[in-house]
């Protein structure tokens, strides 16, 4: 019996080493068969961690007025980048409204290219893979931090939220949610900057608890913390 299942376990190692999972592992590899007819929305966004006084801070989003949200956004994709999308049968979402940012990486793909999509996306070609855009439009161009203290940032990407293809109630279709976690690393000037801007604009920004962002509540409210906050912790 245990010769067995010594000799039963080699096999699937082989099998399963056999298997061109193009780096995504098993689940993703599964879903590109079983999506393959099938439009899934694809969503590829970047999110900062910044860390301050044991907390995170937050700003509170364009779209969802009454939210607060990690700084970050959707990655875009440049024009060279079109002959490939369009091999994937790609078409825009605008479902958002965002009917004017048609170089958004939200979209719909076939399922049966999700496998090529995550190599062309971490190939980073002809697309996006700086974060500081949105760090700018929204706490720099806004005004809440000041342009001189931020003129240098120094970041590293210290994970990834990737849960496979899901079932979106709110969006009524199947869905794959990516973001790249980057944590910023800041300097003592920077860190007096965010504590002054949180106390001078507190309907704009927030220092959210690891607590509240698990919670989705922050100093009490419920569900005013975007249900992708908790992403920074890398627990979900």
């Amino acid at each position: 019996g245990a010769i067995s299942s010594a000799l039963l376990g080699s096999v699937i190692s082989i099998i399963l080493d056999a298997v061109d999972t193009h780096g995504q592992g098993l689940r993703l590899w599964l879903q590109h068969f079983k999506y393959r007819k099938t439009d899934v929305r694809l969503s590829f966004s970047y999110l900062f961690r910044i860390p301050v006084s044991g907390k995170y801070l937050l700003v509170r989003g364009n779209r969802l007025k009454r939210q607060y949200q990690p700084v970050g956004g959707v990655y875009k994709y440049y024009t060279e980048a079109k002959p490939t999308l369009e091999h994937f049968l790609y078409r825009p979402d605008i479902k958002m409204g965002n009917t004017d940012e048609t170089d958004d990486l939200r979209i719909f793909i076939k399922g049966k290219y999700l496998l090529q999509f995550m190599d062309w996306f971490h190939s980073m070609q002809n697309r996006e893979y700086d974060p500081s855009r949105e760090f700018s439009e929204e706490l720099i161009e806004t005004g809440l931090l000041p342009a001189g203290a931020f003129q240098k940032l120094e970041y590293r990407k210290v994970g990834v939220h990737n849960a496979g293809v899901q079932y979106s109630k709110y969006t009524s279709c199947d869905e794959l949610i990516y973001a790249d976690i980057f944590e910023l690393k800041l300097t003592g000037e920077q860190t007096q900057a965010i504590l002054d801007a949180v106390r001078d604009h507190p309907d704009q920004l927030c220092l959210a608890s690891a607590e509240e962002l698990k919670s989705e509540c922050y100093n009490g409210i419920e569900k005013n913390i975007g249900n992708n906050a908790v992403w920074l912790l890398g627990e979900e």
